[in-house]
């Protein structure tokens, strides 16, 4: 379903609240409270507010005994959704080994037991359920879930099992066998058990509350907590610990619904911020909903997605790369906006279906699926092609949603969000773990014709400034340079001065500019540093300007996934069927190196492997000065198409002249007052074009 059929979508059926998600109990009560210093003292006080009469029935994590009828109507309306989860459901018979069950091997697999419960819940089919308590018996009964994990049956891979162990186990919990029930009672009690005791609130380590190695095992514990309720005496110990980690990782989460960490990690890990929104706001009859991140991702989900491949933009650590082949992207786990219940979120996961069904979590995608009706939240049919993230600084315009639009995106904020320098003071127990986040504050990333352009470097086990599209000053890179924590050990303060304070976004043009002069302070103490883009459908102008009162020389930075050549007094790249040309303008003498792009390739710390990523330009200037300015044009061409020439240029204090001769004949003359300023009356460029003369 695109955006213009949704707005002629019909009513196929109507899922009750309980189903859907949508409380009964529509009070709107804040869904995030304000945690104290440390985990500690949010134990001393915390209290779960259960529903009244909730642990007196099963099912009741995802939905009630009286949703059976709903479900069904729901599988008949949707029956391509409902067929993924009986595919799954029929997909495995025996369950693995109890040595690959240990080990954790292709540990996402155990949602097979989710989708096997939820067909025999949906078609009493006893065969499905006895696949399901094969698997939940023969898990239950070996002691260590995760031998390969991080940390062995408290992380990763005890949080799948632990988790849609607990789900199926409340589904079929009336209909198993009395020897198998106690068998996945007492395993889900020791693995829910191991995860509690992980998280001590008398450790002198602190915690990393906005990552997904905490949050992820958190919500296991609070749905395993949530299942065993009046059957194991410690589960309600164990719901009071787990719900008030998830209240410290909710605070932490950003404000503007971007994710952090990058799309790849958002298609891993945010869903389970969403799994947890949805037990506990049955279980307490609070909007746990109600939180940014969730409310406000169908942001992300459509402006950080592209039109062709790689498919979304590699920002962060994204991607495993197969030699030098860029990874296309894996887009799953988006069924939670539907789930968010706002016409944009649902017509962002529309978008998402059409791209890519979800196989990997189908019981969940169905259970959360809802389809659109006419004039059911006024959101428009075409959304506007431009977002500001405001909390991460974060600028993404597009000229369009066809496949062959241009789309320019631009960072300049600090890693966690800039509302996460007061939380760090709130939460003293909080160290943020940005280890997925690029060293490209001031970056800028490019995809248009058909092709990505301006490129990312993937995942990296170092992250270095030089691997990123923004500049190095005197040869050195931003914050933690070098570190697999970019922002580990240097100031957040200094990070959060990165701040975008120019934005104009409108349907012909983007206009940004921010400074971030603070996140080279190990370098050049007190510089000023700032970047501006002017982001059109046929070129991107990119602006820096530097002053300090010492000298530096600054070096610019692109990498593409294409050899750039020299062509004339232009350098060009031509991945696939197009072509970026980067054009300097106004420079001093500067030298260009033409380059591949060598990372240390890795997904973990100390652990990382040279290797090539595509391709890069560094132009550096010759002489250190106290002020410059450089200038650059970058031009997205189809494979044949011809860049403009260089009319009249003119670089003043705060304005910039350029003039385009295309090839077309058109003289296209671009005016930038470079000194604007959100909220400054007018515009911040003028743009006339003159058309070809005609003989």
């Amino acid at each position: 379903m695109n955006f213009v059929h949704a707005l002629v979508a019909v009513v196929l059926f109507i899922v009750p609240a309980a189903a859907n998600g949508q409380q009964a109990d529509t009070a709107s009560q804040a869904s995030v409270d304000l945690p104290g210093a440390t985990l500690a003292d949010d134990l001393k006080t915390i209290e779960v507010p259960l529903a009244e009469g909730y642990a007196a029935k099963r099912p009741r994590l995802l939905f009630g005994p009286d949703d059976r009828e709903a479900l069904k109507k729901k599988a008949e309306a949707a029956p391509k959704m409902w067929q993924a989860v009986l595919d799954s459901a029929n997909r495995y018979v025996e369950p693995p080994s109890p040595d690959a069950i240990a080990k954790g091997e292709r540990y996402w697999r155990i949602e097979h037991v989710q989708s096997a419960a939820l067909a025999y819940f949906v078609t009493g089919a006893k065969p499905h359920l006895d696949t399901a308590s094969r698997w939940m018996v023969a898990y239950s009964k070996v002691p260590l879930w995760g031998d390969g994990d991080w940390r062995p049956n408290i992380d990763l891979y005890a949080a799948w099992d632990l988790y849609h162990i607990a789900i199926a186990y409340d589904i079929l919990h009336a209909d198993l066998a009395d020897a198998d029930r106690q068998a996945i009672r007492d395993g889900l009690a020791a693995h829910a058990k191991a995860i509690y005791e992980s998280f001590d609130p008398n450790s002198k380590e602190p915690y990393r509350w906005d990552q997904n190695h905490t949050y992820i095992p958190a919500v296991a514990l609070a749905t395993g907590s949530l299942v065993l309720l009046g059957e194991v005496p410690e589960a309600n110990e164990w719901l009071k610990r787990a719900y008030a980690v998830m209240r410290r990782c909710r605070y932490a989460l950003g404000e503007d619904g971007y994710y952090y960490e990058g799309v790849g990690y958002w298609t891993y890990a945010l869903h389970w911020h969403a799994r947890y929104a949805d037990v506990m706001s049955r279980a307490t009859g609070r909007n746990l909903w109600d939180l940014p991140a969730l409310r406000e991702n169908w942001r992300y989900a459509l402006h950080l997605m592209l039109p062709g491949p790689p498919g979304a933009f590699d920002m962060n650590d994204m991607g495993r790369w197969s030699g030098t082949a860029r990874p296309a992207v894996t887009i799953n786990n988006y069924g939670f906006l539907w789930k968010v219940a706002s016409y944009a979120a649902s017509l962002a996961a529309d978008r998402l279906a059409e791209r890519q069904k979800d196989d990997d979590y189908p019981a969940a995608a169905f259970l959360w699926y809802r389809l659109n009706t006419v004039g059911d939240f006024g959101f428009p049919a075409d959304p506007r092609p431009y977002e500001h993230f405001k909390d991460h600084g974060v600028v993404v315009w597009r000229s369009g949603w066809g496949p062959d639009d241009t789309v320019y995106a631009f960072r300049c904020g600090p890693p966690a969000g800039h509302a996460a320098t007061a939380k760090l003071a709130r939460m003293k127990d909080w160290l943020p773990n940005c280890g997925h986040v690029h060293a490209d504050i001031g970056g800028f990333w490019m995809y248009a014709r058909g092709a990505y352009l301006a490129t990312d470097t993937g995942y990296t086990a170092e992250k270095w400034t030089k691997d990123q599209n923004t500049v190095l000053v005197d040869g050195k890179g931003q914050a933690a340079d070098g570190s697999y924590w970019n922002d580990r050990g240097f100031p957040y303060e200094k990070l959060n001065q990165a701040r975008i304070d120019a934005v104009r976004l409108t349907w012909g043009y983007g206009f940004v500019s921010g400074e971030y002069g603070a996140v080279y302070d190990r370098v050049a103490p007190g510089l000023k540093l700032r970047r501006t883009l002017l982001m059109l459908d046929g070129c991107l102008l990119v602006v820096d300007d530097m002053a300090d009162t010492k000298d530096h020389k600054l070096t610019w930075i692109c990498h593409a996934d294409a050899e750039f050549k020299a062509v004339g007094q232009n350098f060009e790249s031509r991945p696939g069927k197009a072509r970026l040309v980067v054009i300097p303008l106004g420079y001093d003498p500067y030298d260009a190196v033409l380059d591949k792009t060598t990372v240390v390739a890795g997904d973990s710390p100390n652990k990382g492997t040279p290797t090539q990523r595509g391709f890069q330009i560094t132009l550096t200037m010759q002489k250190a000065a106290k002020t410059a300015r450089l200038v650059n044009l970058l031009v997205p061409l189809a494979a044949e198409g011809q860049p403009p020439r260089i009319g009249d240029f003119k670089s003043e204090a705060d304005r910039l002249t350029l003039e385009l001769l295309w090839p077309s004949g058109n003289r296209e003359t671009i005016k930038v007052n470079l000194a604007w300023r959100t909220g400054d009356p007018g515009e911040p460029i003028e743009i006339a074009t003159q058309p070809r003369e005609q003989k």
